[in-house]
């Protein structure tokens, strides 16, 4: 940021040469803005001063809509997104954080599946929890990187070459653990990445998943 800054001062570019110059600013900025929130964000988690404003959170509910705002990155990279999930799926939650969590998810899963490829999202609850999963036809991890995918600022070698600062996962196991639960995740080279995050169920969504006979399921953009 300084170097390019100090470029635009000692240069006699054109206004608009400037103006494109300042653009590249406010956009390394807005990066870093997000890198260092990250890592507060994590560092309060891992400390335990962060807070949860817990309320009822329908994670079905919640999910569709995450999904939602990412159909249109999905059509302009050509991946088929799916979701399935019941009619009412209750935790104990702050429902921006958990959605963050989501879409941290569906992010690196749009990220790292080619065109042609899949990504499918569901919401199940098994036995007293509510599992958000997030499965993609990607390029996979390798098992010498899945120990360390969490750590800040890891990032395996075929993610080198994507944009990111490697706190992405750290930032969802961060959000998961605040609710008392726990994120899994398993892989295969080639063949794609699977992760499920493991939320404690309330009474009220088991009673309502008992009450729902049939789970809805959609295809985005079909």
């Amino acid at each position: 940021i300084r170097g390019v800054a100090e470029m635009a001062i000692t240069s006699e570019a054109s206004l608009e040469q400037h103006r494109e110059t300042a653009a590249e600013i406010v956009e390394a900025c807005d990066e870093l803005l997000v890198m260092v929130n990250s890592m507060l964000a994590i560092s309060e988690m891992e400390s335990g001063v962060a807070r949860l404003d817990a309320q009822p959170v329908d994670c079905a509910g919640l999910v569709a809509d995450t999904c939602e705002l990412f159909e249109p990155a999905t059509e302009d990279r050509g991946v088929k997104l799916s979701v399935e999930a019941p009619g009412l799926a209750l935790v104990s939650g702050d429902r921006p954080r958990l959605q963050q969590a989501v879409a941290n998810l569906l992010d690196n899963a749009i990220k790292y599946t080619a065109a042609g490829g899949a990504i499918h999202v569901k919401v199940a609850i098994e036995g007293g929890d509510v599992v958000v999963s997030v499965q993609d036809t990607g390029v996979g991890i390798a098992g010498g990187d899945l120990p360390h995918i969490f750590e800040r600022f890891y990032r395996a070698d075929h993610s080198r070459s994507k944009p990111g600062n490697g706190l992405g996962l750290g930032l969802v196991r961060g959000i998961v653990k605040m609710h008392g639960g726990r994120v899994e995740v398993s892989s295969v080279v080639g063949q794609g990445t699977a992760f499920s995050l493991h939320l404690p169920a309330l009474v009220e969504g088991r009673r309502g998943q008992q009450a729902m006979s049939a789970q809805r399921g959609r295809n985005l953009g079909d």
